[in-house]
């Protein structure tokens, strides 16, 4: 067939929302590229029958091609090369959701200390798998690119790898898993790979000798460090999440040089938000605690050539070296204006509870808001992403924060600070407009200029020692 064809590569799909009319979105990697009505005409138009060469297509059109083309978004074709009928253009009534946190179970094998959804006890419930097969049907209708698992423990399910093999099948992509890495295995492992996926593994690991502490079972620590190594060995990006308090930042260093041995991608470390099970414990960490630890980590870490991304708290987060200079900028969390969304996160990527309630983000859970928030069991995903109570939150800008906070609209932090965080300010001040009352001395007390030259200068502490047992003997 003479004539110019050309079609959508595999990965991308053709859709839309009340808000974004048209954008081509990658399944696998989470990319995302919005569209205008002539780059929805030639994107449409890629379906392996449309001619270019027809008098349908002016220049512009063309250039706007081979501009899809050379950035790998479209290949050229012989004419009648359809593409998938999943790829066609698709357009969902509600606003845009680039991705959903779903808590796919509310059990767990831990009994963790922390546990903000207090997944032991199995309070939010689970999903039988004939609702999570309707919940990606949702997920489907509601054009949501891609999805990251969490629990409770989501390797608890024994229909994973079916609930794996479901969204592969619907093109949702897979971004992160969220675990205790205990019980990941290798079969599980391939059954990911067997459907394309390659997710960020985000571990939890409460360090060397103090894991069981804050886990609340004996022996999990071993199992836990046994299940990087199985993503490791895979070549899964893995990042290790560490909560920090009195008892657990005792071993921070040995843990450091354990996980640096072990070639992880990042680190982060914070203590636990006092909600769930943390109300009321009495381990937690100051102010000038975390400055203290995360000092000496920094110190180690820049000695060490930053062997991998480090995310200390609220003082930054810092990319590996082989990264390279233009990556310093993810530590700096601005610039943020009066008209930006209050969190990005929240405004596009909410949280599902295993009883089905729909959250701004996780942290939420743990708040008087819980109550007020949809419920997608009773309603369905669209509906809910709707829902006028959880849109005060999800469409909260600054300039709705500055409006209670006169003082902020004449600090000079502003712009990297934007009152700090609402879910932070809604446990400690009971207000969700107030300013984050931490956020204030993290910047007027000089503590991020300090991590960020630190970072510039290169600083380190040669020959710094820990009397902690090695957890990998």
């Amino acid at each position: 067939m003479n004539g110019r064809f050309a079609r959508l590569k595999e990965e991308w799909l053709l859709r839309g929302w009340s808000d974004v009319p048209w954008a081509l979105v990658n399944w696998r990697n989470g990319d995302f590229r919005e569209l205008n009505r002539d780059g929805y005409y030639v994107a449409q138009s890629c379906d392996g029958q449309t001619d270019f060469d027809s008098l349908a297509f002016l220049p512009r059109h063309r250039e706007i091609l081979n501009k899809l083309i050379t950035a790998g978004l479209v290949e050229a074709c012989a004419g009648g090369e359809k593409s998938e009928a999943v790829q066609d253009y698709r357009r969902a009534p509600n606003p845009v959701i680039r991705g959903l946190l779903w808590s796919i179970t509310g059990r767990c094998n831990l009994k963790c200390r922390h546990c903000f959804m207090e997944a032991p006890s199995g309070r939010f419930g689970d999903f039988t798998l004939e609702q999570i097969k309707g919940m990606i049907r949702q997920l489907e209708e509601a054009n949501v690119q891609e999805v990251a698992l969490t629990g409770g423990e989501p390797f608890m399910r024994r229909d994973l790898p079916e609930i794996i093999r479901i969204l592969s099948r619907k093109k949702i992509g897979l971004a992160e898993v969220f675990s205790n890495g205990m019980l990941i295995t290798d079969e599980i492992l391939e059954t990911i790979m067997q459907y394309g996926y390659r997710p960020f593994f985000k571990i939890s690991f409460d360090g060397c000798n103090t894991h069981d502490y804050m886990r609340g079972v004996s022996g999990s620590e071993a199992k836990t460090i046994e299940g990087i190594k199985r993503l490791k060995v895979r070549e899964f990006p893995v990042t290790i999440i560490t909560s920090v308090d009195q008892i657990t930042r005792r071993n921070l260093l040995e843990t450091y040089d354990m996980l640096r041995d072990l070639a992880v991608d990042g680190w982060w470390l914070a203590p636990p938000v006092e909600i769930g099970h943390w109300r009321g414990q009495q381990s937690g960490v100051s102010l000038e605690d975390m400055v203290e630890t995360s000092t000496l980590l920094m110190q180690r870490w820049l000695a060490d050539n930053r062997p991998f991304d480090l995310k200390l708290w609220r003082f930054g987060l810092f990319p590996r070296q082989d990264k390279g200079a233009g990556d310093e900028s993810r530590s700096v969390p601005g610039p943020i204006t009066p008209d930006s969304w209050n969190c990005g996160g929240t405004h596009s990527r909410p949280y599902l509870l295993p009883d089905g309630t729909l959250l701004p983000c996780g942290g939420y859970t743990g708040t008087g808001l819980l109550e007020k928030m949809p419920n997608v069991l009773r309603s369905s995903l669209s509906k809910a992403w709707s829902d006028p109570e959880l849109r005060s939150i999800c469409d909260l800008k600054k300039k709705d924060v500055l409006a209670q906070n006169e003082g902020c609209t004449q600090c000079g932090f502003f712009g990297e600070c934007g009152a700090g965080c609402r879910v932070v300010a809604l446990t400690e001040t009971g207000d969700l407009l107030a300013k984050e009352p931490i956020a204030c001395k993290l910047f007027h007390g000089g503590y991020i200029r300090r991590f960020r030259e630190m970072v510039e200068a290169g600083s380190y502490a040669p020959g710094m020692k820990t009397d902690s047992q090695d957890c990998r003997e």
